[in-house]
């Protein structure tokens, strides 16, 4: 899949030596130029020269902008990222180093951008961790990121608003290890009330799993001869994930089956079931036997102008069930308001809207009435189907 990521023969070339991967013929204009933006301006004359004396042919448009930088010392890139890709790529690797233990202490961030089987882009990124999280000095030793590298970079919300999210959620990411990588953006995700994500992913170590080798990082790019350096460096650690990714793939086509997703809708599901503590769930249990009806009560309600909520799941198709209350002169609401006579619950009722009824009832003087499953079974009885 990934010709470009095999590991190559050591060639005896100064300009392949002296400048890894800028092809002077490349297609890709926006990795060029930037190269160009950011190299130093005499460091670039030599090479530049260099490649002449070697029979390199550039194309007129990058010699044009290798030669005003030469005599300006300045040249800004005409694309931006990641406009010039359309904001999508085959996949993104990613791979982040934290402050501390802590999965939502994180200080760095590398990416490695693949579009059209080639390497588009790779970068890094600081990270300011969120007050609190200080550096611990195990985590400083594994990856040289200190306090004071992070003094002036982005906290991650911001970070997120203003780059992540152009292309994070439109392209495939890649993690090595998701339990550490993907654990961390949920973290953060939830830490800073980020909501507008909805990310397809992947981890290599389920590819490597399906296919019976070894899953670690060190030993993936032995067994595929990728070049490998284990400083945790993230922007190098993302580029050997994009290319075990390429090479397990190979192996592993119906690798689109382990393709997860991570959106907020889920995360938002994930964290309320986590508050329905046993506390809550007894105290719901206090609230519908308050606001409860006995079936004498219940066989004297007229639904005529009154309010109806429906909230979990009832015996009655809800469909039904709305429409017997709507044809006997009752309204349909979507949430509790002053204008609710009755809430009906069925089986995962929303322990939100018990709570609203209970507060309602008593900080405001409301009389919104519990019906159960039973309850309305009993009430459409009362009217002629």
């Amino acid at each position: 899949m990934f010709n470009l990521f095999k590991k190559k023969e050591k060639i005896e070339n100064p300009i392949e030596i002296t400048i890894s991967g800028i092809n002077p013929q490349t297609e890709n204009e926006f990795l060029f130029y930037n190269f160009v933006q950011f190299e130093f301006a005499p460091h670039l004359e030599k090479w530049y020269q260099q490649a002449k004396l070697s029979g390199i042919e550039f194309k007129p448009q990058y010699e044009k902008a290798i030669l005003k930088k030469i005599k300006t010392g300045e040249f800004k890139n005409p694309h931006t990222f990641p406009e010039y890709f359309e904001n999508k790529f085959d996949f993104i690797a990613i791979d982040f180093e934290t402050a501390n233990k802590n999965r939502v202490s994180a200080c760095s961030l590398g990416l490695v951008f693949v579009k059209n089987d080639r390497i588009a882009y790779q970068t890094s990124f600081h990270i300011k961790p969120p007050n609190g999280e200080n550096f611990e000095s195990r985590n400083i030793e594994i990856h040289g990121i200190t306090i004071d590298d992070v003094d002036y970079a982005m906290t991650f919300d911001e970070l997120w608003e203003f780059e992540l999210s152009n292309y994070f959620n439109d392209s495939l990411v890649i993690f090595h290890n998701a339990s550490m990588d993907l654990s961390v953006l949920k973290n953060l995700f939830e830490h800073y009330s980020i909501t507008d994500y909805d990310i397809e992913y992947l981890d290599t170590m389920r590819i490597a799993e399906k296919l019976g080798i070894p899953k670690r990082l060190e030993e993936l790019t032995k067994n595929f001869d990728v070049e490998f350096e284990n400083n945790h460096d993230p922007e190098k650690d993302a580029k050997a994930c994009a290319m075990i990714f390429g090479e397990l793939t190979e192996q592993y086509p119906n690798y689109k089956e382990l393709i997860g997703n991570l959106n907020h809708k889920e995360q938002k599901q994930k964290i309320q079931r986590k508050q329905e503590t046993v506390e809550i769930k007894n105290e719901n249990l206090d609230i519908i036997q308050t606001y409860s009806l006995t079936k004498e009560e219940v066989g004297k309600i007229e639904i005529q102008g009154k309010g109806f909520v429906f909230t979990g799941d009832i015996t009655t198709d809800r469909n039904v069930a709305k429409d017997f209350i709507v044809e006997n002169g009752g309204i349909i609401k979507s949430g509790v308001t002053s204008k609710v006579d009755f809430v009906i619950i069925g089986s995962d009722f929303g322990w939100s809207k018990i709570q609203k009824v209970h507060t309602f009832n008593r900080d405001k003087g409301y009389k919104i009435r519990i019906l159960s499953n039973a309850n309305f079974e009993q009430l459409r009885e009362k009217y002629p189907h």
